[in-house]
């Protein structure tokens, strides 16, 4: 304890006991009585210097000779409560952390208001992973202070521990409005309101603080990215204009109000505002990736490919460079070039998800299962759970024809998550691909259909498998309402070739034959197929 330490708890002493000093006059009988208790109440000045002994023993860390004076204090004063207090302290530094809360305990007898004790046994408590009691302690000094924020945040911090999340929540908000400085307090609330899936809540408290600072613009980009999410462009348009009326504008929030205007419809100007914040902010890299995820959803692939090959020369450190612009070849199915830009900076970027996985799909789409296998294993063991990578190792054990590998994929997707209409629909396929367990096959395809009923993919699925189980009329039936849906998938096409076939409409089986053809001219199947001999 240092000496301001000691100056404190000596006056805390003293006020325990008052001063015990008489007066000149002649005292009355009620002055005596009263004088009496004075006496009765002041400090023995031998325990004091016990006290003050074993004050200065402990500031210098001799705490088993400080303990003896304190002792001998407490015999000749037994009931004041500090000297409990500087015992309790010895004891936790001497690692004896029991004795160290029996002393607090008996000064909090003395004086349960004793804030002092009350802190020293929260904290007792907090190091000892005993956080009920820790709790319990909080509350008393609440009670005690209800304005003292530190005890406000203990609390919410305590609620938190015990994952009660909302309780900690409205705890940061009471803290945050006695101090309504202290936006470190609201933002804490916010991020709980994340915690507990309320995005609602989360964007209110976002907002507010994107108001309260409005030159913070990580506060902006996660209200803007909540209003995103709710689909509430307005009220973020609203909020950035009267920004901009207050305070003037400025590149981030002319950027983040080219990303709400493009979800309006206003493309051209989302556009404009994008380009003009990286004149005025050239070295802010996020507004051109974001100007590139516009380029990209437009196909405006020569533009998304200036930017990309911009940022790769002025950020050659930078992985998205490389991934933006390998997104543009795969956009033009231009799978060689993806390989060419990624493999020199595969190593480099080992612990990148997103480069090993894009050289990973590239691979598999030139049908070098090899060496996809080896990027989808790179790309899983950074994210070991990844649907994405499941589902597509999941396929090219199919296509390696390694069941046991892919059903075991399979069932761990859907056992993971009931819902994932992707994993149902590719077992389905695998299973009827291999013409094995129709049935389950077409247990799979329902629950598909059921969660994306106008899904293309899923839809020839379930017919194909309704072929197989010869069931022409209902094969037909989806089927065509996979075409009807999209047209330009060869495989489709095929399928309902098949179908007319089976059914004797040789005619119109030779039509669809020719338009798979027309989209996959090199396939020896279809050019037998659609061939009239």
């Amino acid at each position: 304890m240092k000496i301001n330490q000691l100056i404190v708890t000596l006056f805390l002493i003293l006020g325990f006991f008052g001063c015990g000093t008489s007066s000149a006059n002649t005292p009355s009988p009620q002055n005596e009585v009263q004088s009496k208790q004075k006496l009765e109440k002041a400090p023995n000045p031998e325990g004091l210097r016990h006290f003050m002994d074993g004050q200065m023993m402990l500031n210098q860390g001799d705490f088993a000779l400080a303990i003896l004076e304190f002792q001998q204090a407490l015999e000749l004063d037994p009931g004041v409560g500090a000297i409990h207090t500087s015992i309790a302290e010895c004891y936790w530094n001497l690692g004896k952390a029991p004795m160290a809360e029996k002393h607090l305990k008996l000064a909090l007898a003395l004086d349960p208001k004793d804030s002092q004790a009350l802190n020293m046994l929260a904290d007792q408590y907090i190091l000892q992973k005993n956080y009920e009691g820790a709790q319990k302690s909080f509350e008393e000094l609440h009670i005690l202070k209800p304005d003292e924020v530190r005890y406000i945040i203990a609390l919410g911090e305590l609620e938190k521990i015990k994952k009660n999340y909302l309780e900690s929540l409205e705890l940061y908000l009471k803290a945050h409005k006695l101090e309504p400085s202290r936006l470190e307090l609201l933002e804490t609330a916010g991020r709980l309101a994340f915690q507990i899936k309320d995005f609602d809540r989360a964007q209110v408290i976002f907002k507010q603080l994107t108001i309260l600072d409005p030159n913070q613009p990580r506060l902006m980009g996660i209200f803007i990215d909540l209003v995103m999410n709710s689909k509430d462009y307005q009220e973020g348009i609203d909020v950035i204009n009267s920004l901009n009326m207050k305070h003037g504008e400025s590149p981030e929030r002319m950027a983040q109000m080219g990303l709400l205007m493009y979800q309006i419809g206003e493309k051209e100007k989302a556009i404009d505002l994008l380009e003009s914040a990286i004149q005025d902010l050239p070295q802010n890299t996020n507004f051109y990736f974001s100007l590139f995820d516009l380029y990209m959803d437009e196909n405006e692939n020569e533009k998304a490919t200036k930017i990309a090959d911009q940022l790769i020369t002025s950020l050659p450190e930078d992985w998205r460079g490389y991934y933006s612009r390998s997104l543009v070849y795969m956009n033009e199915k231009n799978f060689k070039e993806v390989i060419s830009l990624l493999e020199p900076v595969a190593d480099t970027f080992e612990k990148i998800y997103s480069i090993q996985y894009l050289l990973g799909l590239a691979y598999n789409q030139l049908k070098q299962y090899e060496a996809a296998r080896k990027y989808f294993n790179r790309a899983l063991t950074i994210r070991p759970n990844s649907p994405n990578v499941l589902h597509s190792i999941a396929i090219l054990y199919d296509e390696l024809m390694e069941w046991d590998k892919s059903d075991q994929i399979y069932n761990q997707l859907i056992q993971s998550d009931s819902s994932d209409a992707q994993a149902c629909n590719n077992y389905a396929y695998s299973l009827v691909e291999r013409n094995q367990s129709l049935d389950k096959a077409l247990k799979m395809a329902k629950k598909a259909i059921n969660i994306e009923p106008e899904n293309p993919s899923y839809l020839d699925t379930i017919g194909w498998i309704y072929f197989k189980l010869n069931n022409h009329e209902k094969a037909k039936e989806y089927i065509e309402a996979s075409i009807k849906i999209n047209g330009d998938n060869a495989v489709v096409l095929e399928h309902l070739g098949d179908i007319f076939m089976k059914i004797h409409k040789k005619d119109d089986a030779l039509k669809y034959y020719q338009q798979a053809l027309n989209l996959d001219k090199n396939n020896a199947r279809l050019i037998k197929k659609a061939s009239p001999e």
